[in-house]
Order: C-alpha cells, then sequence, then structure tokens
C-alpha cells in the first residue's frame, strides 16, 4: 500500500472567536462573589455620585436659612458617606480582584496544558519567543481587563447615570445640553476604540518580537559569545524594542487627544448650562442650591468621561490578548484516537510502504520503506545527514503522525494504540539532550513514574557511567546542574540522558546518535551498558559512527529517504557499496 502522509486541514479559528462572551464565561464560577462584589460597586457608585446631591439642602437650607441643624445634620452624612463609601471599595476591589486572579490563573494554565498536548509541528512553525508571550504578557492584559478595566466601565458608568439622572430630575432644561452632546462623545469614543485596537495588535506582536530575540539570545549565549554576535543581536533587540515603544506611543497618543477632546466638549456644555441659566424664565425656577448641584454634577461627570476613555485602551488590549489567546486553546490537539493498550515485555517493529513528507515540504523525507524488526532485536539506521534515520524515530513515537497502516507494532498500526500506552513502552535518548535546572537525581528521574530506590538510583548511574563525575561533584547525584545541564560537559549530559532510559527500562529503546558527544572510553563504559540494556529489548539505533552499530542484527542504510542496502555489518562490507564506502571513509578518517 503506497499510503500518503496525513494533511492537517486545520481552520485558523481566530476570526470565529467572540472574545467578550468567551471571557466573561470564566466568570460563572463565581456568580456569588460577582453578585456580593456587584451590590458593593452599586453602593459605592451610588454613593460616590449622590454626595453632589446633598449640596443643595446644606445651600438652601443650611446657609440660606441659617439653619443649624441642617448643617449638624449634614456633618454626620458626609462621615457616613465616607464610611459606605470606603467599606463599599474595598468589598468590590477584593472580591474582583481575586476573582480576577482566578481567572487569569485558570487561562494561563489551560494554555500551557494546552502546549503540552499540541503536536510538534506547531512547535516547528512557532518561535518559542511568541509562546512565551501568550503565557506571560497576553494573560497578564487580560487580568488587567477582567479587573481594572471591567470595574472601571462599570463604576464610571453607575456614576456618570446617577449624576444625570440627578440633574434632569432638578433641572431638566440644563440637563438637556448633553442630548446633543452625549451622541459626539459616543462617536469619539467608538474612534478611538478602533484605533486602540489596531495598535494593541501590532504593540502585542511587538512584545513576541521582544521575546523572541530575548529568548534565542539567552538560550544560545556561549554560540553569541563564541561567533562575537554580541553586537548583532543588540541590534536586532534594539529594533524589537524600538518597535514597540513606538507602538506604546501610538497608543498613547491616542489616549492623549481623546482625553482633552472629550473634556473639550463637556466643557461646552457647562458653558451652555451657564447660558441657559441667565434665561429669566429658567432663572426665576433655580434656587442657589439646585444651580450649584447641577454645576457640580455637570463638573463631576468629566473624571468617569475621562476614565472611560482612558480604561478603553485596556479593554482593546484585554480583548486582542483574548484572541491571542483563545487561538492558541482552540489549535488541534495531538491526534490520539487509539483506544488499544500496547503491553508485554517484547514487540516487534514493521514499516510497510512508508511514505512521509513533513508539513509545508513537498517533498518527502521518507520513500516506499519497508523493513522489520523481530522483537528483542537490533535494527541499526545509519545515512548521511538528511536520509531520514531520525524521521523514523519520530515516527515510531508518533511525534509526527505517519499515513495509517505503515507502521506497526506487534503486528497492529500504531495509530490503534493511545499515545500515552505506545509512549511509556518506548525510551528515547535523543542527540539533543534536554535537561532541567535540578538535581542530577531529579533529571535521572525525570519520565519514570515509579518509585526508585536510592540505590536502584545509584546502581543505574554507575551503569551509565555518570557516578565517575557525579562523585566529584559537592552533593553526587543531588548537585544542580544548571540550566539544560549547562554545568557539564557535552558528554555529561549525554550519559545523564542515557542513564533516565535505562532507568525507564521500557521494552522498545531508540538510541539516535546516543553516543555523538562521548570520548573513546566513555564510549567503551556505555557500549557496555547497551549491551546490557539491550538484552531481550527491541532495538532501534541511529548511528553515524559505524564503530559502535556494528554488533547489530541487522543494518539498514537509507540515502535520501529510500533504502538502498539492509544486511548484517560483514555481509555489508562484501557487497562493497554504499556501507562499505561509509566505513572506509570513517576509517581512513580515524586513522588520520
Amino acid at each position: 500500500m503506497n499510503a500518503q502522509p496525513i494533511v492537517d486541514t486545520e481552520e485558523d479559528q481566530s476570526s470565529h472567536i467572540k472574545p467578550w462572551p468567551r471571557l466573561l464565561g470564566y466568570f460563572g464560577a463565581h456568580k456569588l462573589k460577582l453578585l456580593v462584589a456587584l451590590l458593593a460597586l452599586c453602593l459605592f457608585s451610588i454613593v460616590d455620585a449622590g454626595m453632589i446631591y446633598f449640596v443643595k439642602p446644606l445651600i438652601d437650607d443650611g446657609l440660606a436659612l441659617s439653619n443649624a441643624e441642617t448643617l449638624k445634620t449634614g456633618a454626620l452624612v458626609v462621615v457616613l458617606i465616607f464610611f459606605f463609601r470606603g467599606i463599599a471599595g474595598f468589598v468590590y476591589n477584593y472580591i474582583l480582584a481575586y476573582v480576577s486572579s482566578y481567572i487569569t490563573h485558570d487561562i494561563r494554565q489551560q494554555a500551557f496544558e494546552k502546549l503540552q498536548r499540541l503536536p510538534m509541528y506547531y512547535f516547528d512553525e512557532c518561535n518559542r519567543g511568541t509562546l512565551i508571550s501568550k503565557l506571560i504578557y497576553d494573560t497578564e492584559q487580560i487580568s488587567k481587563a477582567t479587573s481594572t478595566a471591567l470595574v472601571t466601565v462599570f463604576r464610571e458608568t453607575l456614576i456618570v447615570l446617577v449624576l444625570l439622572g440627578m440633574m434632569f430630575y432638578q433641572s431638566w432644561q440644563l440637563s438637556l445640553i448633553f442630548v446633543i452632546i452625549g451622541p459626539l462623545i459616543a462617536i469619539i469614543i467608538a474612534k478611538v476604540t478602533k484605533r486602540f485596537k489596531q495598535v494593541s495588535v501590532a504593540l502585542q506582536n511587538s512584545m513576541g518580537d521582544i521575546t523572541k530575540v530575548a529568548d534565542q539570545s539567552l538560550s544560545n549565549h556561549q554560540e553569541v559569545l563564541a561567533y562575537n554576535m554580541s553586537e548583532k543581536l543588540s541590534q536586532q533587540f534594539s529594533q524589537a524594542n524600538n518597535k514597540n515603544r513606538r507602538q506604546i506611543m501610538k497608543l498613547a497618543t491616542a489616549s492623549a487627544l481623546s482625553n482633552p477632546t472629550i473634556q473639550l466638549i463637556a466643557s461646552f456644555s457647562i458653558s451652555a448650562v451657564l447660558l441657559l441659566a441667565s434665561n429669566e424664565n429658567i432663572i426665576k425656577e433655580l434656587t442657589p442650591g439646585t444651580f450649584t448641584m447641577v454645576l457640580f454634577a455637570i463638573g463631576s461627570l468629566l473624571r468617569p468621561l475621562k476614565q472611560l476613555t482612558m480604561v478603553n485602551q485596556q479593554l482593546q488590549s484585554g480583548i486582542t490578548a483574548a484572541n491571542s489567546v483563545f487561538e492558541l486553546l482552540d489549535k488541534t490537539e495531538e491526534n490520539d484516537g487509539g483506544s488499544k493498550s500496547l503491553t508485554g515485555d517484547s514487540f516487534s517493529i514493521k514499516f510497510e510502504q512508508l511514505n512521509f513528507s513533513y508539513r509545508k515540504s513537498t517533498a518527502n523525507i521518507l520513500n516506499n520503506i519497508s523493513a522489520f524488526i523481530p522483537a528483542k532485536s537490533s535494527i541499526a539506521l545509519v545515512g548521511a545527514t538528511g536520509s531520514g534515520k531520525s524521521t523514523l524515530a519520530n515516527l515510531l513515537l508518533r511525534l509526527y503522525d505517519a499515513p495509517e497502516s505503515s507502521v506497526y507494532i506487534d503486528n497492529t498500526p500504531i495509530e490503534q494504540y493511545s499515545l500515552a500506552s505506545l509512549r511509556s513502552n518506548i525510551a528515547l535518548v535523543s542527540q539533543q539532550i534536554v535537561l532541567f535546572d535540578d538535581s542530577l537525581a531529579n533529571n535521572i528521574l525525570f519520565g519514570c513514574k515509579r518509585n526508585v530506590s536510592r540505590a536502584e538510583l545509584e546502581d543505574i548511574a554507575e551503569q551509565a557511567n555518570v557516578m565517575s563525575f557525579a562523585s566529584l561533584l559537592p552533593l553526587g547525584l543531588d548537585s544542580a546542574i544548571g540550566e539544560n545541564g549547562c554545568l557539564l560537559s557535552g558528554g555529561q549530559r549525554q550519559r545523564i540522558a542515557i542513564a533516565r532510559a535505562m532507568l525507564k527500562d521500557a521494552p522498545i529503546v531508540i538510541l539516535d546518535e546516543a553516543t555523538s558527544a562521548l570520548d573513546n572510553k566513555s564510549e567503551f563504559l556505555i557500549q557496555q551498558a547497551f549491551a546490557r540494556l539491550g538484552e531481550n529489548k527491541t532495538m532501534l539505533i541511529i548511528a553515524h559512527r559505524l564503530s559502535t552499530i556494528e554488533n547489530a542484527d541487522q543494518i539498514i542504510v537509507l540515502d535520501k529517504g529510500h533504502i538502498v542496502e539492509q544486511g548484517h555489518h560483514s555481509a555489508l562490507l562484501l557487497n562493497r557499496s554504499h556501507y562499505y564506502q561509509m566505513h572506509q571513509q570513517q576509517f581512513t578518517q580515524e586513522e588520520n
């Protein structure tokens, strides 16, 4: 069967996302808390705006009529107003901060867990800086939108409504001016909102660029120093940093222009009120208290209008960030449709007419590959760089999906096994060693899901030749090794990965250039360990150094994705073809 690779038809769903309804859905688990916060917020807004209402009786009754009791009552009311205002402010601020922190925690956790379930091709096509920016910067923008921004919008809107209600109640003639300026202010806010949204997207992208350059520089500091690339990377960071600064200034400019514009329009309303009040018919109906209260209310409207305009920036940044994170959450996860469990202690492996190409690649990496690895035997893959050796290992682990019914374990297509079951039975030692900023012991234990005694751990470390350098460290196996094992040599890091695979004791072992960084002495010791490890195991060995695979049960020679030779070491040498030429070339290089 000449199967073709599965083509992922995932559609970018970001255009279908409605961020606010989806974002507000996270509030559902906190309904009771939000109800209390909402009541407190209403109380705060009513009391905050309602204070102005008491200006009228204080002037008309207290001062104009020289009523001492009114002033005494006013003194008590002021204290009570600020007392209840303070309690209400604390309650809603605390509850909303609590709810917002939980929502940010949940979204960030979901985003991180989503990343653990995405297929390898997603990471091949997306840089780490962008992903880190989504986890940190974007979720932080969502936090601001769900706490400060939403609170400000609700609070200031209530204050505006209360102030307008009092003004129309006291003098509808003077308040009619807001029927005219209200739509004008709404139009300005709509224009500013559109601008904020555009700049927020650009600002988000610029943050991803900053994180990308910083991550690449810090992760590859040794190469940066060795190749004198510090100045070049500084220039790249400066460009990304300056781009970010320009976007921030665009955001600040839009905000700075909108605030005085709205305030200028509001000032026209105050002037209009004064002109209307000069009308003889209106001025006769106004008391000093009413006029002062309406004037104070108009002046007080400037602050909430300013706040609503400024918070619009945070809201648009939050919407843009939510779109970005929700786009990540909607990505198609690894295909894990298998239901069978891979059980047992020995398995055979078969590749049957396997053709494969990576996404966005027009040429096949593997072409019509057919091979059989009996249970408890070893097969070695050799060939030039790019011939497809590591791709076969990746397909066996289902890091990438092979075409259906082209890769088998015990005569069952691997796509029928669950991913967890499949991978728990395979131990991988890759040429790209990944270590964590932790102790030697914990790095060896990584991926082992059973309890391991200290004696067993030390025995494994001894077999993998780890103890030869661990014993020289201050805390032995408990010594920290730095980020990605930066405190160790290449050979030492490789031996930790080998010990990790030995401890897993899986029935299938994949060695992808597993001894490439070892010196001759260490390689000899590790080969002895692998001989013990390989007993009763099915082994797939990818090797560059042919001396390490001479005892393999069979050797497959790949060239440009095709199998060009297959057999035992001695038989392949007698053929005097591809393998013979590779062997002679390496032998000559080692002699020189």
